[in-house]
This record gives structure tokens, C-alpha cells and sequence, in this order.
């Protein structure tokens, strides 16, 4: 291995994307790096549990070298050795997003040469972070495309704040490389699927998300929706709702959480807004599912996403990539419609 590459853990946008970034791309290349500044222009800098929890995730999956790794350290190195297949347990202490844990893990997992199954405890939905159902009905689907095969179940909800959910994914060997990604065009829509979920609500949250996001997209639109409702087993009250748009050649979804003190029929209009407006604009794929590409893109050979706006989030993910010897660049203004071009390790 030659020398550890070096980064700033407040570039660009200065959170978790950073390390995130860097430790999937090191465990999956056998790249080593060491990080300083670690969110240092955050509230409360440095390393927190869901990070903790990719950095202890990963070093088990391919048995780094790793110092550094405790709660609120700003600085880390991290050494990995050879990714090993396997079944896998990992808890986050907090109501961290597992979402973000398992983007960073499954995909080195993915690179090893057996199928591996991953139990996760944690944030199922919670604010900043894409939901459960944002990952496995949405993004788990566009990196299919990739040559990725993941696949998720849900056995127990954990609303933010407590957090407490259990979810399970297995991942099979990624055959690679994959045939550049292009998604650039998004072709006609092909259908428009709504779903809704609550637990420990008495006041018919998820009906009313859904009745709300049906109203606005037939009322400006005309729009059919495929909609399920989701009573979830959860550990703590909550609710969400995600739409979701297939089109021909790419996918866009936007996802809401229910909030104290605001009507569940105003979380599904904003859900139903948001839908809209990323119909009326340009871009392939919306602005979330753009900079979750990024490293699949990277590790998978590379390729080209349009996107109805560029995110602090994509542009930190670009920042990063070039470091582990990935070309890659966005085009477009920061709030604007724009691209992702990313080449191959």
C-alpha cells in the first residue's frame, strides 16, 4: 500500500458526506486515508455514533486498521485490509439514520466474493437523512442498474428521536465493472406510487398523507397513484410518507416526515409539491438520489446523471472522489438543474 491519502474533514458542505465517502471508497479500493477537521464547523464536531457505527462496520467487514475512532474525534486513519463476505451486525448507540450506515457498508460489502447479510439497529426515518423506504424502494433500485443486488426488510420502525428500528439487507457479489451509467433523459412517465406509514398514531396520519398528496397530484395533474398504506411495528411513534415516479429511463423520489405539531395533510401536500415541482423542472433523477450515486457510480464503472438540482451534498461527494483517483465532476450551479460525471477507479 503506498501512503495514507490526506483529507479535510470540513471541505464542502463539512458533514457526515465526507467520511462517509472516504471510508466506503477506502474499504472498497484498499485505499488508506487519514481525516482531520471531522465536521469541525458543526454544532458538535467531530465523529458521532452513526459514523462510529460505519467506521466499526467496516473495519469488521475488511479488518482495518483504524485510530481515531471515538465519539466527537475530529481526526481519523483508517488502514483496510481485504473485504470478507459474511453475516454482519451492526447497532447504532443513537437514532442515527441506518440508511446512511448501510449505504456506506453494503457497497465494499458488495465487492467480496459470497453474498453477506447485514442486521442494522437504529434510525429508520429521521430528519436529513433518506428514510428506510427511500432506500430500499428507490435507491436499492437505481443502483440495480449498476450490476448492484441488494435487498432490504424491515422488522421494526424507529422514528426519530429514540430511533430503536431493526432492519435486515443482503447484498450478493457485485460483478464489476458494469457498463457506464447514463441517465440523462428521464423518457415518459411510467407511473407514480405513494407510500404512507404510522405507528402509535391515533389520529389516521398515514390515511392522511395520502389523501392529501392524491388531492394536490389529481388536482394539478390528473394524476393515478399506486398508493400503499403501512401500519409499521415500530418502537416509537411516527409517521412518513414517500412519493416516488418511474419514468422510462430514470426514477425521482421525495420523502416527508410527520411532525409534532403540523397537520398530517400538510406533510403529504409538501410530499405532492415536491413531486410536482421536480415534474415541471429538468434532470433525470432528483437532487437526493443524484449525490447517493456518486460512489456506486465510481466503484461500478463510471457514467453520467442529470439532476433538477445540484446539492452542497453532490458537490462535497465530487470533492472527495478525485482524492481515491476517481475522476469526476458537476456541472451546474449549486440550487440549479445540472449533472453528475463520474469516471471508474
Amino acid at each position: 500500500m503506498g501512503g495514507l491519502i490526506t483529507l479535510d474533514g470540513s471541505m464542502g458542505e463539512g458533514g457526515g458526506q465526507v467520511i462517509r465517502t472516504a471510508l466506503a471508497l477506502s474499504a472498497a479500493t484498499g485505499q488508506g486515508f487519514e481525516i482531520t477537521g471531522i465536521r469541525a464547523r458543526r454544532p458538535q464536531p467531530g465523529l458521532r455514533p452513526q459514523h462510529l457505527a460505519a467506521v466499526r462496520a467496516l473495519t469488521l467487514a475488511c479488518g482495518a486498521k483504524v485510530s481515531g475512532a471515538l465519539d466527537g474525534s475530529q481526526e481519523l486513519r483508517f488502514e483496510p485490509g481485504p473485504v470478507l463476505a459474511g453475516d454482519f451486525d451492526f447497532e447504532i448507540a443513537t437514532a442515527g439514520a441506518l440508511s446512511l450506515v448501510l449505504q456506506t457498508v453494503l457497497l465494499p460489502i458488495a465487492t467480496g466474493q459470497a453474498p453477506s447479510r447485514v442486521a442494522i439497529t437504529g434510525g429508520t426515518h429521521v430528519p436529513w437523512s433518506p428514510s428506510y423506504h427511500y432506500l430500499a424502494n428507490h435507491w436499492a433500485a437505481a443502483v440495480r442498474h449498476l450490476g448492484l443486488d441488494l435487498s432490504f426488510r424491515l422488522e421494526r420502525a424507529g422514528f426519530y428521536p429514540p430511533g430503536g428500528g431493526l432492519a435486515f439487507a443482503e447484498v450478493k457479489p457485485w460483478a464489476r465493472p458494469a457498463a457506464p451509467l447514463r441517465l440523462e433523459e428521464r423518457g415518459g412517465l411510467l407511473e407514480v406510487r405513494g407510500t404512507s406509514g404510522a405507528s402509535h398514531l391515533k389520529n389516521r396520519a398515514a390515511e392522511r398523507h395520502q389523501k392529501a398528496a392524491l388531492a394536490r397530484l389529481w388536482e394539478e395533474r390528473r394524476l393515478d397513484v399506486a398508493w400503499s398504506v403501512q401500519a409499521l411495528p415500530a418502537a416509537s411513534p411516527g409517521s412518513f410518507v414517500l412519493l416516488e415516479a418511474v419514468f422510462q429511463n430514470s426514477r425521482a423520489a421525495f420523502g416527508f416526515l410527520g411532525e409534532r405539531g403540523v397537520p398530517a395533510e400538510t406533510i403529504g401536500d409538501r410530499a405532492a409539491r415536491a413531486l410536482l415541482r421536480f415534474l415541471d423542472g429538468e434532470g433525470a433523477v432528483d437532487p437526493f438520489l443524484a449525490d447517493q450515486l456518486a460512489v456506486p457510480l465510481a466503484l461500478a464503472g463510471g457514467g453520467r446523471v442529470t439532476t433538477s438540482q445540484v446539492t452542497a451534498h453532490l458537490e462535497t461527494v465530487v470533492a472527495v472522489l478525485p482524492r481515491f483517483g476517481v475522476p469526476a465532476r458537476v456541472l451546474g450551479r449549486l440550487g440549479g438543474p445540472g449533472a453528475l460525471e463520474v469516471g471508474a477507479v
